[in-house]
Order: structure tokens, then sequence, then C-alpha cells
């Protein structure tokens, strides 16, 4: 493992940049605990990317670009064609899971229930919905709770969608489900500690997910066997269906019955010290090195 040379990708020129850099520098803190060899590389220069890159000719390429370009199948067939081994899911994987709309679609298809939802991509097709307030408003393709809006009537909604469609060609607008917002990680097929997200004001949005200190996470929380045992079954059958790797963190709400209702699925979870999957990891007694080194295994198997 000490001879390995690892390219470190972090940056990027999605609206995630300033995250994606907050998680690749919590990585690089760890490999350098680790003793392992790595060097970093930011793809905001796409041609002087490419030409260190191979220069570099990394045995392991560690992707933590979120967003559009690092988690949509983008940079995984950029570094297939070049033939470099990388952490996280394949392309096919990766495409389908950024599309929330895909996404749900497939999940419905198979028994995984989630929110109902329409998707438009323009704000004349608003005249068509039947969803009772409220809705979520979100890009089809954003991710970091990025242009998510709650609303409660049509001027609402028309706002929202406006600003949304500046963010993405597609809107998703989805039924709003009153409960408790849980997440459940799985790291190279193993389901790690669910995490249910408290928020003092609002809902998870960019602010409460990043920057507030008020956020409350509440591991491995009280709730029926059966509801763990349908998350847990429901998780591993989305990782399975999109062909994942490595780790990916999976979103739900809770309705007042305990239903599960499936949000959308994160192929490269964020790796800050707000974020989620280290902290259901630590609760496996996986420590924040250990779960890097993981992910690097995990990938180094393929």
């Amino acid at each position: 493992m000490n001879k390995l040379k690892i390219a470190l990708l972090y940056g990027g020129s999605s609206s995630e940049r300033e995250i994606s850099i907050k998680s690749g520098q919590a990585v690089e803190e760890a490999l350098k605990r680790l003793s392992l060899n790595y060097k970093v590389f930011d793809p905001i220069n796409p041609p002087e990317f490419t030409k260190s890159l191979l220069e570099y000719n990394p045995d392991l390429v560690f992707n933590m670009l979120h967003g559009k370009g690092g988690e949509d199948g983008a940079i995984q067939g950029f570094l297939e064609t070049l033939g470099f081994r990388y952490t996280g899911s394949p392309i096919k994987a990766s495409a389908i899971a950024i599309d929330k709309n895909l996404t749900k679609e497939i999940a419905r298809a198979n028994g995984i229930n989630t929110p109902d939802w329409v998707l438009i991509e323009d704000i004349s097709q608003l005249k068509q919905i039947n969803l009772q307030f409220p809705v979520v408003v979100k890009p089809d393709t954003e991710g970091s709770s990025i242009g998510v809006f709650i609303v409660n009537n049509n001027e609402e909604l028309t706002e929202a969608v406006k600003k949304a469609l500046k963010l993405d060609p597609k809107v998703l607008i989805e039924q709003y489900i009153k409960g408790r917002e849980i997440t459940v990680g799985i790291l190279n097929g193993q389901v790690l500690e669910p995490i249910e997200i408290k928020v003092e004001e609002g809902f998870y949005d960019f602010e409460n997910k990043y920057l507030s200190e008020k956020t409350q996470y509440i591991i491995s929380p009280y709730m029926k066997e059966e509801t763990r045992n349908k998350l847990e079954k429901n998780s591993l059958q989305l990782y399975k269906l999109l062909e994942c790797r490595g780790v990916v963190r999976i979103d739900y709400m809770l309705d007042e019955k305990e239903i599960p209702y499936l949000l959308e699925i994160n192929t490269i979870p964020g790796m800050t010290d707000h974020s989620l999957v280290p902290k259901a990891a630590a609760a496996k007694g996986i420590d924040f090195d250990r779960l890097v080194l993981e992910i690097i295994k995990g990938a180094l198997d393929e």
C-alpha cells in the first residue's frame, strides 16, 4: 500500500467546488497520517489537469469531486479512457444516481417507496401539476441541497422553479413528506449506522448542512426494528440495482407512520467535519483514516 501512487482529485468547476475542496482536504490529511504517497489535482483547468495527471501516472485516483463533472459519470469515463482505476461508483451508476428523476423511477419500478413527483423543463408546465402543497422544488442534477425550496403556494412555486431552472434544465417538484430525515451510508456493500438529521429552523439546506453548528445528528436513532430493516433492505437493493461501488449515502424521509420514502442517493458523499458518512462509519468503529483506507481497498479490489 505504501508504494501506491494516489492522485487525489478535489475542487473542479461545479457549484459544489467549495465543499469538494473541504472534503478533499480532509482526505488529504488522512493520507498524510497514513503515510501514503499522493499528489493533489484540481481539474479546474482541463488541459493542464490532463497533462499533469498523465505525467504523474497514478496507480489509483481518489475522487473527491462533488456535483457535475465529478459525480455524474464524466470524470469516471475520462479516467477509464486513460486506463486509471478510481474510487467510487462507475460511469453508469454515477450518471443514474445524480439524476434524481431517473433514480426515483428505478426505485419505484422496484418497489422502493419515494414521494410522488413531476419533472418539468419549462415554467409553462406548472399548470399541469396536481400535487398538493407543500411541495419541494429541486434541480434534477444538483447536490448539497443547492437550489432546494419548500413552497406552500403557487406564487412561491413559480419563483422557486424559476430559480431552480437557472441551475438545471430540468426541475423536480416533489410531494413534501412531513416527518424525520434519515440518511443511510453504505461502504463497500456494508450498511453503516443510520443517522437522523434535526435542524433548528427550516430544513436540511446548504446552511444547515455545512455552516450551522446547531444541526443535530442522532446516530442510530430510535425506530421500529421493521423500519430499520426496511431502510437497510431498500438501501442495499438500490446500491445493487444501480451497480454502485465504494461508499454512498442514501437519503430518506420517514413519515409519521415510519414509512420510509427515498429522496436520493449520493455516490460521492461529503467527507468534511460536518459530513454524515464519517459519522456513520465511526458508529461502526471505523475512524476517518480507516474509512479512507477502506475506500482505497474497495477500489483496488474491483
